[in-house]
């Protein structure tokens, strides 16, 4: 039998437990309501006028205890549509709330219209940042939905985009825009026509430079295609519809940037084969072949070609003295100089070689004396002519190290000069 004794015990005592992680359900509609009546408000006291009922609304938001962190995304929704966003675009409103009509999509398709409404985003933001990423989803959720707004309403959501990226409120242009990118808005035309509306808006504030950092951001720099239908899907049909809708600028900045392309195939294959010690005959046949078959411009291939010759220059190792490197390069170019004799047939593009070198060597210190040598030696095998090289030197220099080259150059020049007096002189006897 055992003797242990049993511990007391507290009858009718219930152990509570401490509640965690209560989940309150979401109600956007709710917050949709409270948003509404501050807009509502606001636009009473502005006696109807937008901009100052948008600028009242400001202060009643700062005042009402809404939850806008959580919130965020609807918060966005009713300031684009007036209400909350649903799987068809037509589902919005509220009943009573027709005439309210203070939202981007009740605003006029134009940038004035739409514009006090980004500044409001703008100014809302700067007092609680973290709505950035509400914006971002919003967007995305719109231009997916995109199909289900009236042509009007799409211009209205492209004119807002784009200001909302020439204002750089803050959403990344990636989600964003890869967000038009899908099979059915595609073949219908409605991501391509978007696309025109957004580019011309944007343009008409930013640069087209401004609007290819945004492509590249957005992973669209060289997938533009994709905005066409898949058996349309060629650089032709590309550069006559975008001509044909006035964004030439778009057409060019595709057109470089094909080239950009093929012209780095060209240096990868040329410079391979510099390297591995190929023929010359050969390394003329592979230029010659990539110009015709990518349809590159001379005056964009001529600092290829520069490259090519200049980055197989042998610098084996740190002990190597300036006169052993300038003595590889001049071999080198000697070896090469067909290349140039070739490719250099108009005194544009013998200007361009002439400030490709310069610019190469002025990044180069180690071989930066060597340009008058250099110059030299394309003007013996002609490759550059005297009336380049005065043009040159007289107004057609990069600013790059000017007055350096200019300085170097001189003992050159003169000489060219007096060569030139001494052959008119010897014509007029």
């Amino acid at each position: 039998m055992s003797t242990k004794e049993e511990k007391p015990t507290l009858g009718g005592v219930r152990i509570r437990q401490r509640k965690r992680n209560i989940n309150v359900p979401l109600d956007p509609a709710s917050f949709a309501e409270g948003l509404l009546d501050i807009f509502s408000s606001a636009k009473d006291e502005a006696d109807g006028n937008v901009e100052g009922a948008l600028e009242g609304a400001l202060g009643g938001i700062d005042q009402s205890d809404l939850d806008y962190n959580r919130y965020n995304e609807t918060f966005f929704e009713v300031l684009f549509t007036g209400w909350i966003l649903s799987a068809s675009s037509s589902d919005k409103g509220r009943e009573g709330d027709d005439d309210l009509h203070l939202n981007v999509l009740a605003a006029g398709a134009t940038r004035q219209e739409i514009l006090p409404y980004i500044k409001f985003m703008q100014m809302i933001m700067r007092k609680k940042p973290f709505l950035v990423k509400g914006l971002e989803a919003t967007l995305c959720k719109l231009l997916r939905q995109l199909e289900f707004f009236d042509e009007e309403g799409k211009a209205k959501l492209a004119i807002a985009t784009a200001l909302v990226f020439n204002m750089k409120l803050g959403p990344l242009p990636e989600p964003v825009m890869q967000s038009l990118l899908d099979d059915a808005k595609v073949n219908k035309g409605t991501s391509l026509s978007f696309l025109v509306a957004f580019c011309k808006e944007y343009l008409s504030k930013d640069p087209i430079d401004e609007l290819d950092m945004l492509f590249k951001r957005a992973r669209l720099d060289n997938k533009m295609l994709n905005f066409f239908p898949q058996g349309k899907r060629t650089i032709d049909n590309f550069n006559s519809y975008f001509t044909e809708s006035g964004l030439v600028a778009l057409v060019d900045l595709n057109k470089k940037r094909f080239s950009d392309a093929n012209l780095k195939t060209l240096e990868a294959e040329l410079s391979a084969h510099i390297k591995e010690e190929g023929s010359v005959k050969e390394g003329l046949e592979i230029t010659s072949a990539k110009i015709d078959e990518l349809k590159l411009e001379i005056v964009d291939v001529i600092p290829v070609l520069w490259r090519c010759v200049m980055d197989s220059v042998q610098r084996s190792n740190k002990s190597s003295t300036q006169q052993q490197t300038h003595q590889s390069v001049l071999k080198l170019l000697r070896t090469w100089i067909k290349l140039f004799q070739i490719h250099c047939q108009s005194s544009r593009q013998e200007l361009v070689l002439m400030n490709t070198i310069q610019v190469y060597l002025y990044q180069d210190t180690a071989i930066l004396k060597l340009f008058p040598q250099i110059i030299k030696l394309m003007y013996d095998a002609d490759v550059i002519d005297e009336d380049t090289i005065m043009l040159w030197h007289r107004k057609g220099s990069s600013p790059k190290g000017r007055q350096v080259f200019l300085s170097d150059m001189e003992p050159f020049i003169k000489w060219l000069q007096e060569a030139s007096e001494e052959e008119e002189s010897s014509d007029d006897e």
